[in-house]
């Protein structure tokens, strides 16, 4: 496409969104959130992307239900991707204290106790409710925290996401500096925030979730093992007053030294068992459009092993 014509095709996208933003933040949010709501509906009946790879995910995940409750999971899902689409539209007009209103901290105590050990913080979580909101909130109640961030296409819709996310507290890390950036926020006794509950290829390490073998980001695990940072797994909960409740739950590895293969295995597979608890427990607020279980260990068993250690 002609540069040009990219740009401006880019700037009337974000003319949409800016527009579409504004309509948002006028309704009321019980009433934004429907919308959205009906938004999902629309989706999962009408424009069935990544339908049947929701379903299918639900099957593998959940042999023992019947497809009636299958499907009215699935729905739920697409209606929390439609809320989250709101919410995003809202997300421009909103303060630190808007937020912190909305997103609540369930232990909050664990990450100040985590910061006084002095090595900071690595935040594990996944797609999960409006993680987003999430990682946002941390920023806003003041706790040091760092994303890695992957450059949008549209440069105008990628400034106004980072203009926002610094203003909510975030230190953003480019993706090309992401491993020296999150060792150096570590030592520096910050946190880094990572989702780690997608399919990592032949580069993940293979652990148990939903009764799947599963190819998982080593992130989390290596930075925790590499620097001694404590690790935290958090995952935002939607409630029936609309609020957020984050929860927050310290997974030991004091007695795991060292990044080897095998500890980090065991360290991911502790967060694998929290992220699945939690996606049993409200299966309609995961991302279950993504394909979760692409790679399976016969692929990785068939290629060579790419270098996975981490600079010193």
């Amino acid at each position: 496409m002609n540069p040009k014509i990219k740009r401006i095709r880019h700037f009337f996208e974000y003319l949409f969104f800016l527009v579409m933003g504004i309509v948002a933040r006028l309704l009321p949010r019980r009433l934004a959130l429907f919308v959205g709501a009906r938004f999902g509906d629309l989706g999962f009946y009408c424009i069935p992307i990544r339908k049947k790879v929701t379903l299918e995910n639900l099957r593998r995940a959940f042999p023992e239900k019947s497809e009636k409750e299958i499907k009215r999971i699935a729905r739920g899902t697409y209606r929390n991707l439609g809320i989250n689409a709101i919410e995003h539209l809202r997300f421009a007009g909103m303060t630190r204290q808007g937020l912190l209103k909305l997103v609540r901290f369930q232990d909050e105590h664990l990450i100040i106790e985590a910061l006084k050990a002095g090595k900071g913080i690595v935040f594990a979580g996944g797609h999960f409710g409006n993680w987003e909101y999430m990682g946002c909130a941390i920023g806003a109640a003041g706790y040091p925290v760092s994303f890695v961030i992957a450059d949008i296409h549209n440069r105008y819709l990628d400034n106004m996401i980072n203009a926002h996310r610094k203003k909510m507290g975030i230190n953003l890390i480019p993706k090309g500096m992401a491993i020296r950036g999150m060792l150096r926020t570590l030592r520096e006794n910050g946190s880094v925030a990572m989702l780690m509950d997608q399919d990592a290829g032949q580069s993940g390490v293979f652990v148990d979730f939903m009764g799947q073998p599963s190819s998982t980001p080593k992130g989390p695990a290596s930075f925790a093992l590499k620097t001694g940072a404590a690790i935290l797994f958090i995952v935002p909960i939607r409630q029936q007053d609309t609020s957020i409740h984050i929860m927050i739950e310290k997974i030991d590895h004091g007695h795991l030294v060292g990044a080897s293969e095998s500890n980090i295995k065991e360290l991911t597979q502790r967060c694998t068992t929290l992220l699945e608890k939690y996606v049993r427990a409200y299966p309609d607020q995961w991302f279950w459009m993504h394909r979760r279980w692409k790679t399976k260990p016969a692929d990785a068993d068939a290629s060579k092993p790419k270098n996975t250690s981490l600079p010193k």
